[in-house]
């Protein structure tokens, strides 16, 4: 009985349909000027039309309004919440005579109030706003009298942010898998001057993680998760130093990259001594200014409203050296990693309530009762909603999935099973024209309709989800299907190389010679 129930709310959860919310502006008057907007709620008692006019703003005495009112006929209430049930406060304000209520939540969120089953009807609208905006409204009330009307809303089903996000969590995806196959693309083992001229000593090789890792991996991020869980008030100034360190480092890896693929070799060389040092790079020293200054002004500054634009190129940064310096040797282990990862989402969002009594990922995401929010994810103001908030997606939902679609362009580019127009000549290699589509093109076509797929289901639910719920399903099942229908499959799932006509053999660099330790100065063995 208890697992049928489990099941039934899990997939209620899984298939919600969207409860149509009545969302209103709490509209401020301001001479000279159009008037502010405070996004709220309408609650489900009273009159859900907007005020047809302007009425005069006035402070419940008591402030939280749950006993008799005076001295507001004909006006907007605003009170507090606590002590009382809402529509008990907004019976008495409707019995005073006042002609709507407007109740100040004590947190940063609005929802839609209830009502209790022995308070009778109300007819006058109510609203709830959120403590930001009941600080600005009472604010204003301080100062001046206050004039204004509430008015009704329709939220639009989609906002534009979305679509940004969208394009940002590709655009990481597949610049990191092209600075992750740099090497492949070229075929040779000191292959293009944005990794030839990247560092001053001898490059080291990628990181190759194996299924061990993929284990070891998930158990780590369970355990943390708990830990979180119990402690992210604490922690949670933890995670924002490790954001900022991991950022800076990313940062400067990506830029150093880009300038010396970019600038002139004079340029990139010049340097200067220090004592103990040695001679340090003109061109490092700039960008570990630029690099740590970033990460500082978003650690200082993280609350600001601007904060999102730093806090998104510091991840993007680490997520793109993410790519770049740590490789899946074969689809077997990616194979592993994502399914691990996706029934990790699972079970953290959806079952994690049984257990704990509340979605683990849910509190840790929102950094429980700290103030702060977690800042391992991309995210994107609101820009065609009015309502406040953010569009956010995890760094994980870009992570794991760029790992595996790094992987796909590097086998592409070693058997040739990629787009080539014309003969493509490396500098000891050329290709052959060739129009079949990669494993890459396939993979992100499946991780653009994953993330695609989590958005509507987003919009239908009005609940966040776990984008790997989405993403996973639709990145490895397609890939494997058209391995299996090439014949490719044998050798993409080991990653030893293939035996396929088109495969170079020219001795060029090759995946298999990581993934089995034989490369020079190979890693994760």
């Amino acid at each position: 009985e208890i697992s049928q129930t489990m099941i039934s709310k899990l997939l209620y959860a899984l298939v919600l349909t969207a409860v149509a919310a009545d969302y209103a502006f709490v509209e401020i008057e301001q001479p000279g000027s159009s008037p502010k907007q405070l996004v709220g709620l309408f609650g489900s008692f009273g009159d859900k039309n907007s005020t047809t006019t302007s009425r005069r703003f006035v402070l419940a005495k008591p402030y939280t309004a749950c006993r008799a009112l005076s001295g507001v006929k004909n006006s907007i209430v605003v009170m507090g919440r606590g002590e009382c049930a809402f529509s008990a406060k907004c019976a008495y304000a409707e019995k005073a005579g006042a002609a709507g209520c407007v109740v100040i939540n004590n947190a940063t969120e609005i929802y839609e109030m209830g009502s209790v089953p022995d308070t009778k009807r109300i007819s006058i609208p109510a609203v709830m706003i959120d403590k930001t905006a009941g600080e600005e409204l009472l604010q204003a009330m301080r100062k001046q009298t206050v004039y204004g009307k509430l008015v009704r809303f329709e939220r639009p089903l989609f906002d534009a942010s979305i679509a940004v996000l969208v394009l940002m969590a590709v655009g990481t995806v597949a610049g990191g898998a092209y600075w992750s196959a740099a090497r492949e693309r070229d075929g040779s083992a000191r292959y293009s001057r944005i990794d030839a001229e990247a560092v001053d000593d001898e490059e080291e090789e990628p990181a190759v993680l194996n299924e061990y890792f993929a284990w070891g991996f998930i158990v780590v991020a369970s355990l943390g998760l708990v830990i979180l869980f119990y402690f992210i008030d604490y922690l949670i100034y933890v995670l924002v130093f490790i954001f900022c360190l991991a950022g800076a480092q990313g940062l400067f890896l990506t830029l150093t990259s880009l300038a010396r693929a970019t600038l002139p070799v004079s340029c990139t060389r010049a340097s200067y001594p220090l004592p103990q040092l040695g001679q340090i790079t003109w061109i490092n020293t700039i960008v570990t200014i630029v690099s740590v200054g970033v990460a500082v002004l978003w650690g200082v500054y993280r609350k600001e409203p601007f904060a999102w634009i730093l806090q998104n190129i510091l991840g993007i940064a680490f997520l793109l050296t993410l790519q770049r310096t740590v490789q899946l040797p074969n689809v077997k282990v990616a194979g592993v990693l994502l399914v691990l990862a996706f029934l990790y989402d699972i079970f953290w969002v959806f079952l994690s309530p049984y257990f704990f009594q509340q979605s683990v990922m849910v509190k840790v995401a929102t950094g429980g009762s700290s103030g702060e929010a977690m800042p391992m994810l991309l995210k994107m103001p609101r820009l065609t909603d009015p309502t406040p908030g953010d569009s956010l997606l995890g760094l994980g939902d870009i992570a794991i999935p760029g790992l595996y679609i790094s992987h796909l362009l590097r086998f592409d580019y070693e058997t040739d099973n990629h787009w080539v127009f014309g003969d493509s000549c490396s500098r000891d290699r050329c290709r052959r024209p060739n129009t079949v589509i990669g494993f890459f093109s396939i993979g992100m076509i499946g991780y653009v309709a994953g993330l695609i797929l989590c958005d509507i289901v987003l919009i239908v639910t009005k609940m966040g989800q776990p984008a790997l719920l989405y993403i996973v399903p639709c990145v490895l099942l397609p890939v494997v299907l058209l391995a299996k229908a090439r014949g490719n499959l044998k050798s993409l799932w080991s990653g030893k190389g293939t035996n396929e006509p088109n495969a170079p053999n020219d001795g060029s660099y090759h995946m298999g010679s990581i993934a089995n330790g034989n490369g020079s100065n190979a890693k994760g063995k």
